[in-house]
């Protein structure tokens, strides 16, 4: 079971707001797209998955995110909801490593569930 991170953003990611974040980090060798471009997948110099990102969604409703999210900070809406995926071990730390710079990049609210 992958490890589930949310990031909650004023503004969507891109493309070029996750390279930017995997910029630099040991384990990072790409970034491709899967399943005809329904989401984004960083992966390592060895072909394993680092860490899955999913399109974001426009969430209007704060009582949706604490309904859906719990611990996470109370956020100001409407926001950019974003899954992403990373899997357990040392491949996951630098997937869990990107999510955040990626957060921090758009300044949002990554929640990493363990």
């Amino acid at each position: 079971m992958p490890r589930e991170i949310t990031v909650l953003a004023q503004a969507p990611h891109d493309l070029h707001a996750l390279a930017r974040a995997a910029e630099g980090i040991e384990g990072a060798a790409e970034i491709r797209e899967i399943d005809g471009g329904a989401a984004l997948q960083v992966i390592g110099p060895d072909h394993v998955e680092v860490l899955t990102v999913y399109p974001p969604r426009r969430v209007s409703c704060a009582d949706e995110v604490a309904r859906l999210l719990p611990d996470a900070p109370e956020v100001s809406v409407p926001l950019w909801w974003t899954d992403a995926f990373a899997p357990w071990g040392p491949e996951g730390e630098a997937g869990v490593s990107i999510a955040l710079r990626l957060a921090l990049g758009l300044d949002a609210v990554c929640v990493v569930e363990d």
